[in-house]
C-alpha cells in the first residue's frame, strides 16, 4: 500500500513538473505569437501605406507623362508657328529682329514648376496615408462584424446549453424522486420478506423441536403400550377398551389432519392477499419504468430538434458569410428561470395512502406436543377468529378498491410499447 502510494506520488510529481514545463513553453510560444502578430500587423500597415503611395505615384506619373506628351506636341506646334512668323517678319523688316530679341523677357517658370511638384508630392503622400487609414478602418469593421457573429453564435450556444441543462436537471430530479420511491418500496418489501423468512425459520425450528419431542413421546408410549399389551393379553374387556381408544385416536388424527388442511388453505388465501399487495408494488414499479421511458423518449426528441436547429444555424451562418450582410440585431433577453418547487412529496406517505396498512400475519400459539384435544381446540379457535376477522374485513378500504380498479384497467388495456428500449434508461 505505501509502496504503491509512493509510486503514484512520484508519478504525479513527474506529471506535474511536465505539465508546468509544457505550460511555460505554451506561454513563451504565445508571447512570441503575440509579438509576431504585432510585427506582422505593423509590416502590413507599412506595406499598405507604401502600396497606396506607389499607386498614387503611378497615377501622378501617368498624368505627368500625358501632360508632357501634350506639352511636347504643343511646343512643336509653337516652334513651327514661330519659325513661320520669324520668316515672315524677316521678310517684312529684317532690322526689327534685333529689337524683338532684346525685348523678350528672360524670366522662366522654374520656381513655379518646383512648387507645383512639391504640392503634387505632398498631396500624393496625403492621399496614400488616407487610403491606408481607410483600408485599416475597413479591416477593423470586418473584424468587428466577425467578432459580433462569433459572440452571437456563442450566445445562442450558451442559451441552448442552459435550456438543455435545465431540462436535464428537471429530468434528474424526477428520476431521483422515482428512484427514492422505488428504493423505499424495495426496502419495505425487503423488510417484510426478511420478517417472513425469520418467521418461517422460527416456525421450522419450533416444528423441529415439536417433532423431536413427539418422536421421544412416541417411543416412550410405544414401549409402554408394548408392556401394557403384554400384561392384558388375556383380558377381553381391556382389549375392547384399548381398541376403542385406538379408534378414538384415529378419529382425532383424521380431524387434526382435516383442520390442518383447512388452516393451510386459509394461509394460502392470506398469502394470495399479500400477493395482491406485491402485485400493486410491481404495478407501481412498472409505472415508474414507463415514466423513465417517456423521459428517455423526450430526451431523444429534444436531441433531434437540437440537431435540426444546429443545421439551420450552420446554413444561416454560411448564407451570412456569403452575402456579407449586416449582422442581425441582438436577441431578446432569456426567459427567467422557473420557480423552484418548494413542496416535496413523501413517497412513503403516498404509497401508505394508496396501498393502506399491510396486514400482520397471525401468530399461532404453540401447544404442548402429544395433546390432540388441545391441538384441535386451538385450531378450531384460530379458525373461528380468522372467520370473524375475515367477516370484519370483507369490505376493503376505498384506496385499495381504487387501486384494484386501476390494476384491472391496466391489465385490460393494450400497451403499445416500443420494441427497443433506449440505452440511456437506467431501471
Amino acid at each position: 500500500g505505501d509502496r504503491d502510494q509512493n509510486d503514484l506520488q512520484r508519478r504525479y510529481q513527474l506529471l506535474h513538473n511536465e505539465y508546468n514545463t509544457v505550460l511555460k513553453q505554451l506561454n513563451d510560444k504565445q508571447n512570441k505569437l503575440d509579438q509576431l502578430r504585432k510585427v506582422s500587423e505593423a509590416m502590413y500597415k507599412e506595406y499598405d501605406l507604401l502600396k497606396n503611395k506607389y499607386d498614387v505615384d503611378q497615377i501622378v506619373m501617368q498624368g505627368a507623362m500625358d501632360s508632357a506628351s501634350q506639352w511636347y506636341k504643343q511646343n512643336r506646334e509653337l516652334k513651327r508657328r514661330s519659325v513661320a512668323l520669324t520668316q515672315k517678319f524677316l521678310q517684312v523688316s529684317p532690322s526689327g529682329m534685333v529689337d524683338l530679341v532684346d525685348g523678350c523677357p528672360d524670366s522662366s517658370d522654374g520656381d513655379e514648376l518646383d512648387s507645383l511638384r512639391n504640392t503634387i508630392k505632398d498631396m500624393s503622400e496625403e492621399v496614400a496615408r488616407l487610403q491606408a487609414e481607410l483600408n485599416v478602418a475597413r479591416l477593423q469593421e470586418f473584424e468587428a462584424q466577425e467578432h459580433t457573429l462569433s459572440l452571437t453564435s456563442e450566445l445562442e450556444e450558451e442559451r441552448r446549453l442552459r435550456q438543455a441543462a435545465e431540462s436535464e436537471l428537471e429530468e434528474l430530479r424526477t428520476m431521483k424522486q422515482n428512484l427514492s420511491r422505488v428504493s423505499r418500496l424495495v426496502a419495505v418489501e425487503m423488510s417484510s420478506l426478511r420478517e417472513q423468512c425469520q418467521q418461517e425459520k422460527d416456525t421450522a425450528l419450533r416444528m423441529k423441536t415439536q417433532a423431536d419431542k413427539a418422536q421421544k413421546e412416541r417411543n416412550v408410549l410405544a414401549h409402554q403400550s408394548s408392556l401394557f399389551m403384554s400384561e392384558i393379553v388375556g383380558d377381553d374387556k381391556l382389549l375392547r377398551v384399548v381398541s376403542e381408544v385406538e379408534s378414538l385416536k384415529n378419529t382425532l388424527e383424521e380431524e387434526r389432519q382435516k383442520y390442518a388442511m383447512e388452516l393451510l388453505e386459509l394461509q394460502e388465501k392470506l398469502e394470495e392477499r399479500e400477493g395482491e399487495v406485491e402485485l400493486e408494488l410491481l404495478e407501481e414499479k412498472l409505472k415508474l419504468a414507463e415514466s423513465e421511458l417517456q423521459c428517455a423518449l423526450k430526451r431523444a426528441e429534444r436531441a433531434e430538434s437540437q440537431t435540426c436547429q444546429l443545421s439551420s444555424k450552420i446554413e444561416q451562418l454560411n448564407q451570412a458569410l456569403e452575402s456579407k450582410s449586416v449582422p442581425a440585431p441582438p436577441p431578446p433577453p432569456p426567459l427567467p428561470p422557473p420557480p423552484f418547487q418548494s413542496v416535496i412529496s413523501n413517497p412513503v406517505l403516498e404509497m401508505a395512502n394508496i396501498l393502506g396498512i399491510p396486514r400482520k400475519p397471525i401468530n399461532l400459539a404453540t401447544t404442548a406436543p402429544g395433546d390432540c384435544f388441545l391441538i384441535l381446540n386451538e385450531y378450531h379457535n384460530q379458525f373461528i377468529i380468522f372467520q370473524r376477522q375475515h367477516e370484519k374485513k370483507e369490505e376493503p378500504p376505498a384506496a385499495v378498491q381504487e387501486m384494484l380498479t386501476i390494476i384491472g384497467t391496466l391489465k385490460r388495456r393494450p400497451k403499445n410499447r416500443p420494441e427497443t428500449t433506449p440505452a440511456d434508461v437506467a431501471l
